[in-house]
């Protein structure tokens, strides 16, 4: 291929312009747009149109990618909610603009495109930083909050593929220094809470070790099984002990509760009420007037209010008092100690949780949430038995409309009719979605436009004979992952990240060598 110069300008801005974007995808949406601005105004004045389409005619892939957004504009033709899709349209651009310019232009030298790929993992590491400041300082309620700058779910995804980038690197490229800087990013996903980016990165690491295993000698590949077993083992084992604590029962005679308080309050039993916090029972022996007279003097926040996570105080303190084994009064309360009474403020249900790996208090809330769902399918409250009647509208929504789904711009209406439709409890709002990027795909596309677009991500890696690119695997396999429980492709950010590295990973060809 013919090059302009080894200092052409217009090159040197591509670089830089990738490089941009790159450092903007866990920093700011602002620079995301601008980077691509950038790239797309230099790509028009830089002109060899004809040498670009010789380009974009050697990737085989790039037809079947580009499709995607074919999707999306044939989604257009029968969509009645226009604003939302061409909202839609707008944002999805990057598919388009970015796949062309990254196609056409003059292939990167390998040097600086590992340059462009570090300088993500070095933001990370930046973005890391400041993070573990304010982890430190303690200006923080809630874990999400330690992701400064773009979603807490979107950033926990981003340091599962640097982690993969670090590693693929320091092996490749012989940088030793590159596996304690992805060791510090596996440190760092643990201290964000992202349970997505540990599940999304564990699901590498097993992909490549079952790919390598048959290459190890005997001992060292048994060596590797029985970890394996040992792990799902222990997995199962946590899981068994954690579905008995939140269905084991502690015996409780209904009909010989007490009636007054030592105080000589009368108490609220709800018998019909099932929920129970180790065992007990939360919604009997509740003294309301009484806890929230005697409340102030243990703590400064109202008790009608919230805690500093943003749940409801009153409910929360219910909820602690009766995983101790206490009752919801005055006596039950000055019972607590000051760690309670702080544990209380910052929205901890369970004394357990304040001895647990927080892994494994979000595995007991989600196995909690979920029983409590069963018996009484009120998803209220609770983030994922919300996803769950999200997935049930939204499965319902595509069953009225099966094939070509409800259009581009029509996602929540369908999700509106989908609610009604299983007549939830939950008052529709316009932030409501089905959290689960297949099933946004079937309910604006149905199942002929969904499938074509998982198949248009995944047929050009097979196209372009790629499928032994580990690091392009280990990408997919963090991005399919997400897409499970989140609309990981319907906020600019993750749609952003999608873009960049697939392009990056697949068709940004590097001159003397193709990763691996």
């Amino acid at each position: 291929m013919v090059r302009y110069g080894k200092a052409n300008l217009h090159e040197w801005i591509y670089v830089a312009g990738l490089t941009l974007l790159a450092i903007s995808l866990p920093v700011s949406v602002f620079f995301m747009s601008l980077s691509q601005f950038i790239l797309v105004i230099n790509w028009l004045i830089e002109g060899h149109f004809r040498m670009k389409w010789e380009r974009i005619r050697q990737h085989k892939g790039v037809p079947i990618f580009l499709s995607i957004y074919l999707v999306y504009l044939l989604g257009m033709l029968y969509s009645t909610d226009f604003s939302d899709g061409f909202s839609t349209l707008r944002s999805r651009l990057p598919i388009l603009m970015l796949t062309l310019v990254v196609v056409s232009s003059n292939p990167l030298p390998r040097q600086r495109w590992l340059a462009v790929l570090l300088a993500f993992s070095a933001s990370i590491t930046v973005v890391s930083l400041i993070s573990i400041y304010i982890w430190l300082a303690g200006n923080y309620n809630d874990p999400r909050e330690l992701s400064p700058f773009i979603s807490h779910i979107r950033m926990g995804l981003m340091v599962a593929m640097s982690v993969c980038l670090l590693i693929w690197f320091a092996r490749r490229e012989s940088l030793r220094i590159l596996y304690l800087v992805s060791g510090w990013h596996i440190i760092y996903l643990y201290i964000l809470h992202s349970l997505t980016g540990l599940i999304a990165l564990g699901a590498v690491a097993l992909a490549m070790v079952l790919a390598d295993v048959y290459r190890l000698r005997p001992l060292w590949r048994a060596a590797a099984y029985t970890l394996l077993v040992v792990f799902f083992a222990i997995t199962f084992l946590l899981t068994l002990f954690l579905w008995r604590n939140i269905t084991w029962q502690h015996e409780t005679e209904l009909d010989r509760l007490e009636t007054f308080t030592a105080g000589g309050t009368r108490y609220l039993h709800d018998k019909q009420a099932t929920h129970r916090e180790n065992g007990h029972l939360v919604y009997i022996y509740i003294a309301e007037d009484e806890l929230k007279k005697a409340w102030p003097r243990v703590s400064r926040l109202d008790f009608e209010g919230q805690t500093t996570s943003g749940d409801e105080l009153r409910l929360v303190l219910y909820r602690y008092l009766t995983s101790k084994g206490l009752r919801k009064d005055a006596k039950g309360l000055y019972a607590l100690d000051q760690k309670d009474i702080l544990a209380v403020e910052q929205g901890i249900t369970n004394v357990l949780y304040r001895e647990w790996p927080w892994f494994v208090v979000r595995l007991h809330q989600t196995m909690w949430e979920l029983h409590v769902y069963d018996q009484e399918r009120n998803p209220a409250g609770h983030s994922l038995t919300q996803r769950l009647e999200f997935w049930r509208a939204a499965y319902t929504a595509v069953k009225f409309k099966p094939l070509i789904g409800w259009g581009t711009g029509d996602l929540r209406k369908a999700s509106a009719f989908g609610l009604e439709a299983i007549d939830s409890p939950l008052e529709f709002e316009r932030w409501m979605k089905p959290h689960n990027q297949y099933l946004s795909f079937m309910v604006k596309f149905g199942l002929i436009g969904g499938l074509w677009v998982i198949l248009a991500m995944i047929l050009p890696v097979i196209r372009q004979k790629a499928w032994n690119n580990r690091i392009l695997i280990a990408f997919l396999i963090i991005l399919f992952i997400s897409m499970i429980h989140e609309d990981t492709l319907d906020t600019q950010a993750g749609f952003t990240f999608f873009i960049f590295f697939f392009n990056m990973l697949l068709f940004a060809e590097v001159k003397n060598s193709k990763p691996k």
